[in-house]
Protein backbone atom coordinates (compact mmCIF):
# COMPACT_ATOMS: atom_id res chain seq x y z
CA UNK A 1 0.00 0.00 0.00
CA UNK A 2 0.97 3.28 -0.67
CA UNK A 3 1.04 5.79 2.42
CA UNK A 4 -0.82 9.13 1.63
CA UNK A 5 1.58 11.98 1.74
CA UNK A 6 0.98 13.96 4.94
CA UNK A 7 -1.20 17.23 3.97
CA UNK A 8 0.48 20.57 5.75
CA UNK A 9 -1.98 21.85 8.64
CA UNK A 10 -4.31 24.51 7.55
CA UNK A 11 -2.66 27.97 8.55
CA UNK A 12 -4.21 29.73 11.65
CA UNK A 13 -6.94 32.45 10.84
CA UNK A 14 -5.09 35.54 11.16
CA UNK A 15 -8.58 38.09 10.82
CA UNK A 16 -8.16 39.14 14.09
CA UNK A 17 -10.94 41.71 13.11
CA UNK A 18 -13.34 39.14 12.01
CA UNK A 19 -12.91 36.98 15.16
CA UNK A 20 -13.37 40.09 17.37
CA UNK A 21 -16.78 40.91 15.37
CA UNK A 22 -18.26 37.41 16.34
CA UNK A 23 -16.70 37.93 19.79
CA UNK A 24 -18.82 40.83 20.08
CA UNK A 25 -21.95 39.73 18.11
CA UNK A 26 -22.11 36.96 20.98
CA UNK A 27 -21.50 39.08 24.06
CA UNK A 28 -24.07 42.18 22.39
CA UNK A 29 -27.05 39.95 19.84
CA UNK A 30 -26.66 36.34 20.60
CA UNK A 31 -29.11 35.86 22.88
CA UNK A 32 -31.14 38.41 21.32
CA UNK A 33 -31.09 36.52 17.99
CA UNK A 34 -31.33 33.60 19.80
CA UNK A 35 -34.87 34.22 21.54
CA UNK A 36 -36.51 35.56 18.31
CA UNK A 37 -35.39 32.35 16.37
CA UNK A 38 -37.26 30.10 18.71
CA UNK A 39 -40.51 32.39 18.46
CA UNK A 40 -40.27 31.59 15.06
CA UNK A 41 -39.18 27.71 15.63
CA UNK A 42 -40.82 26.99 18.58
CA UNK A 43 -37.49 25.18 20.23
CA UNK A 44 -35.11 26.68 21.76
CA UNK A 45 -32.89 24.09 21.40
CA UNK A 46 -33.41 24.54 17.93
CA UNK A 47 -32.48 28.23 17.83
CA UNK A 48 -29.82 27.51 19.46
CA UNK A 49 -28.28 24.96 16.95
CA UNK A 50 -29.35 27.31 14.34
CA UNK A 51 -27.76 30.03 16.06
CA UNK A 52 -24.85 28.39 16.37
CA UNK A 53 -24.03 26.96 13.35
CA UNK A 54 -25.28 30.36 11.67
CA UNK A 55 -21.95 31.83 13.11
CA UNK A 56 -19.84 28.81 12.69
CA UNK A 57 -20.78 29.81 9.25
CA UNK A 58 -20.03 33.50 8.78
CA UNK A 59 -16.64 32.55 10.62
CA UNK A 60 -15.98 29.93 7.83
CA UNK A 61 -17.00 33.15 5.04
CA UNK A 62 -14.35 35.23 6.90
CA UNK A 63 -11.60 32.82 7.29
CA UNK A 64 -11.80 32.93 3.46
CA UNK A 65 -12.00 36.51 3.00
CA UNK A 66 -15.56 37.20 2.41
CA UNK A 67 -16.09 39.87 4.29
CA UNK A 68 -19.84 40.19 6.16
CA UNK A 69 -20.96 43.49 6.25
CA UNK A 70 -23.87 43.37 8.70
CA UNK A 71 -22.83 40.27 10.47
CA UNK A 72 -25.83 40.44 13.05
CA UNK A 73 -27.88 40.57 9.95
CA UNK A 74 -26.51 37.96 8.43
CA UNK A 75 -26.71 35.56 11.30
CA UNK A 76 -30.05 36.10 11.76
CA UNK A 77 -30.76 35.36 8.07
CA UNK A 78 -28.89 32.31 8.30
CA UNK A 79 -30.32 31.14 11.49
CA UNK A 80 -33.69 31.82 10.20
CA UNK A 81 -32.64 29.60 7.15
CA UNK A 82 -31.78 27.01 9.23
CA UNK A 83 -34.61 26.51 11.28
CA UNK A 84 -36.75 26.49 8.71
CA UNK A 85 -35.16 24.17 7.11
CA UNK A 86 -35.25 21.91 10.63
CA UNK A 87 -39.19 22.88 11.00
CA UNK A 88 -39.72 21.59 7.34
CA UNK A 89 -37.59 18.25 8.39
CA UNK A 90 -40.05 17.99 11.46
CA UNK A 91 -43.28 18.42 9.14
CA UNK A 92 -41.81 15.56 6.96
CA UNK A 93 -41.47 13.50 9.96
CA UNK A 94 -44.57 14.08 11.79
CA UNK A 95 -46.33 13.24 8.47
CA UNK A 96 -44.40 10.19 8.31
CA UNK A 97 -45.50 9.16 12.49
CA UNK A 98 -49.31 10.05 11.47
CA UNK A 99 -49.19 7.72 8.31
CA UNK A 100 -47.44 5.22 10.78
CA UNK A 101 -49.69 5.86 13.78
CA UNK A 102 -49.26 7.71 17.07
CA UNK A 103 -45.93 6.32 18.83
CA UNK A 104 -46.67 8.40 21.37
CA UNK A 105 -48.03 11.81 22.24
CA UNK A 106 -46.31 15.55 21.44
CA UNK A 107 -43.71 16.96 24.03
CA UNK A 108 -43.91 20.74 24.09
CA UNK A 109 -41.02 22.78 25.00
CA UNK A 110 -42.47 24.77 27.11
CA UNK A 111 -39.47 25.85 29.39
CA UNK A 112 -39.74 28.92 31.30
CA UNK A 113 -42.85 29.40 29.36
CA UNK A 114 -45.76 30.36 32.30
CA UNK A 115 -49.25 32.20 32.64
CA UNK A 116 -49.01 34.91 29.86
CA UNK A 117 -45.85 34.46 28.48
CA UNK A 118 -46.82 30.76 27.67
CA UNK A 119 -50.12 31.46 25.99
CA UNK A 120 -48.50 34.04 24.14
CA UNK A 121 -45.94 31.66 22.43
CA UNK A 122 -48.72 29.58 21.74
CA UNK A 123 -50.76 32.28 19.88
CA UNK A 124 -47.46 32.94 17.60
CA UNK A 125 -46.95 29.24 16.94
CA UNK A 126 -50.22 29.07 15.72
CA UNK A 127 -49.56 31.82 13.04
CA UNK A 128 -48.88 30.87 9.91
CA UNK A 129 -44.86 31.18 9.54
CA UNK A 130 -44.45 33.84 7.79
CA UNK A 131 -46.62 36.11 10.13
CA UNK A 132 -44.79 34.20 12.87
CA UNK A 133 -41.40 35.66 11.39
CA UNK A 134 -42.56 38.78 10.60
CA UNK A 135 -44.14 39.10 14.00
CA UNK A 136 -40.72 37.65 16.10
CA UNK A 137 -38.32 40.07 14.04
CA UNK A 138 -40.81 43.30 15.00
CA UNK A 139 -41.65 43.18 17.84
CA UNK A 140 -38.77 41.00 19.54
CA UNK A 141 -35.72 42.40 17.60
CA UNK A 142 -37.75 45.67 17.09
CA UNK A 143 -36.39 45.74 13.09
CA UNK A 144 -38.83 48.45 11.14
CA UNK A 145 -40.90 47.31 8.13
CA UNK A 146 -37.83 47.80 5.81
CA UNK A 147 -35.19 46.00 7.86
CA UNK A 148 -37.31 42.79 8.14
CA UNK A 149 -38.44 43.13 4.10
CA UNK A 150 -34.70 43.12 3.60
CA UNK A 151 -33.65 40.31 5.87
CA UNK A 152 -37.14 38.23 4.31
CA UNK A 153 -35.82 38.92 0.93
CA UNK A 154 -39.93 40.75 0.33
CA UNK A 155 -41.76 43.74 -0.11
CA UNK A 156 -42.25 46.30 2.60
CA UNK A 157 -46.38 46.26 1.59
CA UNK A 158 -45.81 42.56 2.18
CA UNK A 159 -44.45 43.00 5.83
CA UNK A 160 -46.87 45.45 6.93
CA UNK A 161 -50.06 42.90 5.81
CA UNK A 162 -48.61 40.15 7.10
CA UNK A 163 -47.96 42.18 10.57
CA UNK A 164 -51.77 43.60 10.32
CA UNK A 165 -53.28 39.67 9.78
CA UNK A 166 -50.38 38.27 12.55
CA UNK A 167 -51.99 41.33 14.91
CA UNK A 168 -55.34 40.65 14.23
CA UNK A 169 -55.12 36.63 14.98
CA UNK A 170 -53.24 37.14 18.34
CA UNK A 171 -55.53 40.02 19.26
CA UNK A 172 -58.79 36.94 18.90
CA UNK A 173 -55.94 33.91 20.09
CA UNK A 174 -55.25 36.42 23.23
CA UNK A 175 -59.08 37.86 23.68
CA UNK A 176 -58.20 41.27 23.34
CA UNK A 177 -60.49 43.21 21.34
CA UNK A 178 -58.92 46.12 19.78
CA UNK A 179 -55.55 44.82 18.73
CA UNK A 180 -54.86 48.56 16.65
CA UNK A 181 -55.56 50.45 20.18
CA UNK A 182 -51.85 51.51 19.83
CA UNK A 183 -51.09 51.51 16.27
CA UNK A 184 -47.17 50.80 15.59
CA UNK A 185 -45.76 53.67 13.93
CA UNK A 186 -42.86 52.09 12.50
CA UNK A 187 -45.27 50.05 10.44
CA UNK A 188 -46.47 53.08 8.59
Amino acid sequence: MHALAEQPPLPPVEDVDADERIRAFVADEYRQVVATVTLVCGSTATAEDAVQEALARAWEQTARGNEIDRLGAWVTTVALNLARSQMRRWRSERRARTKLGALRPEIHDVTGATGDAYAVRQALLDLPRRQREVTALRYYLGLDVRAIAEHLGIAEGTVKAMLFRARQSLAAALGDDDPDQEPDRADA
